[in-house]
């Protein structure tokens, strides 16, 4: 699963992979900020390599475009992993993912 980031929006592309998650973007700084607030996506992390993306708001976006039958077993597994390696926040309502370059 890809959200992708502009100043503009966040769209998820590749719902029903929930093997892997990751922001998408080529903003940085008080622009990724922005677009994170602006969007309700989420918040960046301090090291500027991660951001923490809302689950509730990720799932709300990915279950409109997933496919899969077995969707929401799929994204079970991939919250229950998040959790296992550490990637949740102590609330468990957001979940740490790396942020990429555009492809």
């Amino acid at each position: 699963m890809i959200v992708r980031l502009t100043a503009a929006g966040a769209v998820v592309l590749d719902a029903d992979d929930c093997t892997e998650l990751h922001l998408e973007t080529a903003l940085q700084g008080g622009k990724l900020r922005a677009a994170l607030a602006t969007t309700d996506t989420g918040d960046p992390d301090r090291d500027g390599k991660h951001v923490w993306l809302d689950l509730a708001v990720l799932r709300s976006r990915a279950k409109l475009v997933a496919t899969a039958d077995d969707w929401a077993q799929r994204w079970t597994g991939m919250v229950g992993y998040a959790k296992e390696q550490g990637w949740l926040s102590a609330d468990a309502r957001s979940v740490r993912v790396h942020v990429e370059p555009p492809a």
